[in-house]
Parts: structure tokens; sequence; C-alpha cells
């Protein structure tokens, strides 16, 4: 299917966390790779969780992709093939989920997720720009394989890491249109540091971003960071039920809100295009975005 800017005339319904719908089904997906190991033991279970969505009315949903790194198989030894059986089966649960106007974002998690220590919230790793690129390229090059429609490049802390997945996607003359989301700490900055008006000046200077935005992060940023910049591209949203994450206990802190109906519509009136929810928001959450 092919998506491009011009486009995305209304909003676009984004689906919810693919954590949040399996554990409403009665799924544990609290080891280190997340919804990673459904995808290797129990594909359809992710296929289940994403048609909940789609039901729920949402038009794009993103893969589950997120936490599944070879750099997190290698930690946690899963052999390579498995990471790349359960990266495409990522893409094929979401396709068999998906209607025939659905469309299928792979999720491209940041370098912080197979820390799991909620470094995708802090940024500035305290790496090297070869160790980022060797940790994004493999898995991005697995992901292009399955032919998504899109890419999530998403919950990225760090302008320089989003640079980087940039530069590989231009060394592959890819053709897939692509988003990136970032972690906002507080409004109009990023949570490892520089602006958020210059990251949509850095996405923006590629011809297949699709939109530039903000996920899993505070609800209260959210408006004053988009009110805070000017950018020919369409905004994409997705915040987190209002909580923060305790990377000690592995949980989620805090009483959970959801976005309300002035928040959705001030969103859309300052030019989001594609509007939907990360961590805690269920597939109602999302049929309750979709009215």
């Amino acid at each position: 299917m092919t998506v491009n800017v011009d486009s995305l005339e209304d909003v676009l319904v984004l689906d919810g966390g693919l954590s949040t719908a399996l554990e409403g089904m009665g799924y544990r997906v609290d080891g280190p790779l997340w919804t990673g190991e459904l995808l290797l033991n129990d594909p359809e279970a992710i296929v289940r969780a994403h048609r909940a969505f789609v039901e729920a009315g949402a038009d794009i949903i993103i893969t589950g992709s997120y936490q599944v790194s070879f750099a997190g198989g290698d930690r946690l030894g899963i052999s390579a093939d498995d990471i790349e059986r359960a990266l495409r089966n990522s893409t094929t649960a979401a396709r068999k989920a998906a209607d025939e106007a659905t469309l299928v974002a792979a999720s491209v998690g940041p370098y912080g997720a197979f820390l799991n220590d909620g470094s995708e919230f802090r940024g500035r790793y305290g790496v090297t720009a070869a160790a980022l690129r060797e940790f994004h390229a493999r898995r991005l090059d697995v992901l292009l394989d399955t032919q998504p429609d899109l890419l999530a490049i998403e919950t990225i802390p760090d302008l320089d890491e989003a640079a980087i997945v940039l530069s590989l996607l231009a060394e592959r003359d890819s053709e897939t249109p692509f988003w990136v989301s970032f972690t906002v700490s507080e409004p109009g900055i990023v949570s490892g540091g520089g602006s958020f008006a210059e990251a949509c000046d850095l996405v923006s200077e590629h011809s297949l971003a699709l939109a530039v935005g903000i996920n899993c992060s505070p609800l209260d940023v959210i408006t004053p960071t988009l009110r805070g910049v000017e950018t020919e591209l369409p905004f994409v949203v997705y915040p987190n039920a209002g909580q923060s994450w305790d990377s000690s206990a592995m949980a989620w802190r805090g009483d959970p809100r959801w976005a309300n109906d002035a928040e959705l519509r001030e969103w859309a009136e300052l030019g989001s295009r594609i509007i939907g929810g990360c961590c805690g928001y269920a597939p109602r959450d999302i049929a309750a975005n979709r009215h």
C-alpha cells in the first residue's frame, strides 16, 4: 500500500500498547523480550492482540518487534536465527490481523530497549556511534525485507540515535515511508537532550518521512511541545497512560490517565494526523479515541 504525507488529510487512528492488550488477554509479557517471547512461542496470540485493535478501529497497527534485537538475543542466549524468526513473525502476525485497509508499521525501537533499564527515557547511552549503527543495521535489514507498509521508528530518546537510523535508511535506498517519534521529558525537550524543534528539523530532511512526533511520554508535555514548533511534517502522537516507568521493579507507577476528547481535538488542530496510545492503552481506549 502506498502512503505519503499528502495522503494524510484526515486523522488516522493508531493502535495502543501491544503488551497491554496481551496482558488483558491473560498473557504475561514481563520477560526481557516482552512480546518477543510470544513471537517465538505463540505468534497466534500476537495476531489476536493486533486483531483486537483492528476491531477497535485502528487504521495502523505497530508490530511487536520493538524489544527484539540481535544484541538482546546475544545477552539472553537466543540464537540469531531465532531473533530473525521473531522479527519476521512480527510483520506476519500483524498482516494476519489486518484488514485490507489496515496499515502495518514495523516497530524500530531504540538501543535503550534491550538494556531493559528505562534507557529509552534517558538516552545518551555512553556507547559509540559505531555500536549504535551495528545494533540497528541488521535488524533494520530484516524488517525492511518483510515489506511493512511503514516503519515506526519509535521511543527514540536521542537525536544522535535518530540520525544514525535515518542514515542507515538512506544508505539502503529504502522506499518504505516512516515516522520518527521521540520520548519527551519536559515540554519541548527530547529525553536525551536537544529540542523537539531540532528533532523535527532532522526528520524533515528525509523525503520519505511521513510524520514526526512523540510517544510513550506523559500527557502534560504533548500539547506545549507541539505548540512550540513549526514543521511541514504532520505529527504522530501516542502517549502512555500517564504513568512513569520504574525500571528496578519493571512496572508502571502512578495512577493512569488517558487522553480526553479535548486533548485529542487539540492535537489534531495542531497538526497531528496519526493519534493513538502507547503503554497502558488497551483496545477499548483506542475505540474511545476513534469516536
